[in-house]
């Protein structure tokens, strides 16, 4: 009767076994590269929106990108694109460029539910080339993000606020210059 009972226990394993791993290998989790930074916007000005695409990841689907997919406009009235820096298995870095309004398939970066990637260690700003060696600088480029926040409430605010809101715009714009300059020369130095 035992032997009977083991039986029928390992026919029904085998038989649900390709049910199984065909759900695993539909999973986004086994492409063949690893995600190490996201940048969204335009050369002139554009955010680190890692953490935010990891948050998209997690719900393991596609999803069109835009601006209200990252909650930043990073460059008004100018067309965005979302970057990916990714390093293949032979070690190379490779760049996916998604234009604003396409869809994002994550099924081509490993851990993509998952999330286990892009922690640090990328310097390549936008053009790419990532010194993976080199300094990460979180700081300057949460300082850039909330810069950036700033200047989208501004330019959202109504009325100019007797020349006071055009100033602040203005500044804005000096202080995130200055900061990018500022990476710039630490990335180079």
């Amino acid at each position: 009767m035992f032997r009977m009972r083991l039986v029928i226990g390992l026919l029904l394993a085998v038989a649900s076994l390709p049910e199984m791993l065909a759900a695993q290998l539909s999973s986004n989790d086994y492409g063949q590269y690893v995600i190490l930074n996201a940048q969204y916007g335009t050369p002139r000005r554009h955010v680190d929106v890692t953490n935010r695409l990891k948050e998209l990841a997690r719900q393991d689907r596609m999803f069109r990108m835009g601006n209200s997919t990252f909650g930043v406009d990073p460059d008004q009235g100018q067309d965005k694109t979302l970057r990916i820096y990714a390093r293949g298995p032979n070690g190379q870095e490779r760049m996916f460029e998604y234009r604003e309004g396409s869809t994002v398939d994550g099924s081509q970066f490993r851990s993509w539910g998952g999330g286990d990637w892009g922690n640090g260690g990328w310097n390549g700003g936008w053009e790419g080339g990532g010194n993976l060696g080199g300094q990460a600088q979180p700081e300057m480029t949460e300082a850039i993000q909330h810069l950036r926040e700033a200047q989208t409430n501004l330019e959202s605010a109504s009325h100019n606020k007797g020349g006071h809101r055009e100033t602040a715009l203005q500044l804005i714009n000096q202080a995130i210059t200055e900061v990018e300059a500022g990476i710039q020369y630490d990335n180079t130095h």
